[in-house]
């Protein structure tokens, strides 16, 4: 997941700290490591982010934009209403099948950080949030009249894929899924 860095300074410690944080987990980055690999001094570092947990809390925010941007660019490649809200499953079908997966890193550092950091909690929230709207929206396009509630159903199972994808290492787990979506959104469809 690259891009949307303009640049600056700040952008770039949130760049190198996000690829750390995603990498190595949360616990094992140091600011120290995170100052050396961004090749800024630590006082200015943390002129920009008086702790570790804001710059996961900046990582996630970014992370957040990535995902959602990347999805829906998946989502419009495809014509039928119901492949578009479906493709969701299918960008993380691929994700899940890239050498470098290590995981949904919202959950890894929600496990990590937990209830100490409401920064990071924040951050998490606001992400599983603007991905519920995002399937809903994409729900919604293919004409059910209950496009809120079938998109909470999706979302719980992309969340679900993710979780499965993260700790057991099932990589099918978005195909399957893509599956139980299908059926959900098959019923809706005929209501």
């Amino acid at each position: 997941m690259d891009g949307l860095v303009d640049g600056g300074p700040r952008d770039h410690v949130v760049a190198v700290a996000d690829d750390l944080f995603f990498t190595h987990g949360v616990h094992a980055v140091t600011m120290q490591r995170i100052r050396s690999e961004a090749g800024v001094p630590l006082k200015k570092l943390y002129g920009m982010f008086p702790s570790k947990d804001v710059l996961l809390a900046a990582s996630l925010e970014r992370r957040d934009r990535i995902a959602l941007c990347a999805i829906t660019e998946r989502a419009e490649t495809c014509d039928d209403p119901v492949e578009r809200a479906l493709a969701v499953f299918d960008f993380l079908d691929d994700w899940f099948r890239q050498p470098g997966f290590h995981g949904c890193v919202f959950a890894g550092a929600f496990g990590e950080s937990g209830a100490a950091a409401p920064v990071v909690v924040s951050a998490v929230r606001a992400h599983k949030r603007s991905l519920r709207e995002l399937v809903t929206a994409l729900v919604a396009g293919t004409g059910v009249r209950n496009a809120d509630a079938v998109g909470a159903q999706l979302a719980v199972l992309v969340d679900g894929a993710m979780a499965v994808a993260t700790f057991t290492g099932d990589t099918d787990a978005a195909r399957n899924a893509r599956q139980a979506a299908r059926t959900v959104l098959d019923t809706a469809l005929r209501d």
